[in-house]
């Protein structure tokens, strides 16, 4: 620690260099920590493992095909199955075509929806109550009532796209629970609309099992039960069903990796530069040092913790800026947007900032060794005869 002053003066010695050199550290470590994050709460249950017990039935080709709604009654009758809900993406237009006017809008069986279902929400019961009551009512999420300023009694006008139909619902209350970002209506004031579906299909079956342990043998139940009917199905968990839209676009984990890694190895290199033309402005004083008795090693040590400090203030800053405003900043501009559910677990953990400090001290040590050993094998004579 007796260096540490001398560290700190050649760091800042000139200081346009280095704070430049600092915000590209910055904004490195920045999007590395966002894209850490969004990778752990890819990877992590959405409903906090409170979903560990549900299951999604869909068509065995996507989910662009329909289920037939008499398969639902089989499914009740298997041993351990609490409860079954038909449910349909109706995705509606509402207002305009403006992807700020979007949100999930989903059928269900109110009777059963946040009782038996999804009982890990949180409803207030007589708001409950009354959307069991009124057929033509809906209940959205409290971030989707706080972002439209819905009223209670309010009527909206969703206008169908690939369902030819236009409903008009009454908002009757909010919910609250980890994902907000929906709209619930009934299932029958859907049919009552005799769209072509009508009483016939539904989108997908959301149901709950008793216990989680149970979850293969059910799965495995259902998709053998409808292999070989008209409408075969596959059945997933809720995590691997929500899973699936990502995987719509792609391997995105394999390239978030790959991205991580081109900007690390970018800001290496410029890391890399910075140092280097620090340690060549300073060969004859380098040299005057080794003159004075400072040791090969001295020098190495003193070029390699230039680098490791500023990359170390550069990884904090950026660590400082992505926990306090990038982070909790996305979750809340997408927090009525189909990536909700994934936001629920999108934070900075302990693990993301322990990977942070290594990454800096990785970026400084890999940065500053071939410029600190240059600067350590320098000979005195070459040095002081040098010119700056």
């Amino acid at each position: 620690m007796k260096f540490f002053n001398l560290v700190w003066r050649n760091v800042f010695r000139k200081k346009t260099r280095t704070v430049l050199t600092t915000g590209s550290i910055v904004l490195v470590l920045v999007l590395i920590v966002v894209l850490t994050c969004l990778l752990q709460a890819m990877e992590q249950d959405p409903s906090g493992n409170r979903g560990s017990n549900r299951l999604v039935v869909q068509h065995a080709t996507g989910l662009a095909n329909f289920l037939p709604l008499s398969q639902r009654q089989r499914i009740e009758q298997i041993p351990g199955v609490v409860a079954v809900s038909p449910q349909i993406w109706f995705g509606g237009v509402y207002r305009d075509d403006k992807p700020e006017n979007f949100f999930g809008q989903l059928s269900c069986d109110p009777e059963i929806f946040f009782t038996k279902l999804f009982d890990d929400a949180t409803i207030d019961p007589a708001i409950e109550k009354e959307f069991r009551a009124t057929q033509n009512s809906f209940v959205a999420g409290q971030s989707l009532v706080n972002k439209f300023h819905w009223k209670k009694g309010e009527h909206i006008m969703l206008r169908g796209t690939y369902i030819p139909v236009t409903l008009d619902l009454v908002f009757v209350g909010a919910y609250r629970s980890g994902d907000e970002s929906n709209a619930f209506f009934h299932n029958e004031y859907l049919n009552q609309a005799k769209w072509f579906g009508a009483n016939r299909v539904t989108g997908i079956y959301y149901l709950k099992v008793a216990d989680a342990a149970d979850l293969p043998r059910v799965t495995s139940t259902i998709d053998k039960m409808f292999e070989n009917s008209d409408a075969p199905t596959k059945t997933l968990t809720e995590k691997q069903f929500q899973a699936s839209f990502m995987e719509m676009m792609g391997n995105i984990k394999g390239l978030i990796r790959w991205i991580s890694l081109i900007i690390l190895f970018a800001v290496t290199l410029i890391v890399a530069n910075t140092v280097a033309m620090s340690a060549r402005e300073r060969v004859t004083e380098i040299s005057v040092m080794r003159t004075l008795g400072f040791r090969p090693g001295h020098i190495l040590g003193f070029i390699l913790s230039e680098a490791v400090l500023m990359s170390l203030l550069g990884g904090l800053l950026g660590v400082v800026l992505a926990k306090y405003l990038f982070v909790p900043g996305m979750v809340k501009g997408m927090a009525t947007t189909p990536m909700a559910p994934f936001l629920i677990n999108f934070k900075v953990t302990g693990s993301v900032l322990l990977a942070a400090f290594l990454i800096s001290v990785g970026v400084g040590v890999l940065a500053g060794f071939v410029p600190a050993i240059r600067s350590s094998r320098i000979r005195i004579v070459d040095g002081l005869r040098q010119v700056v």
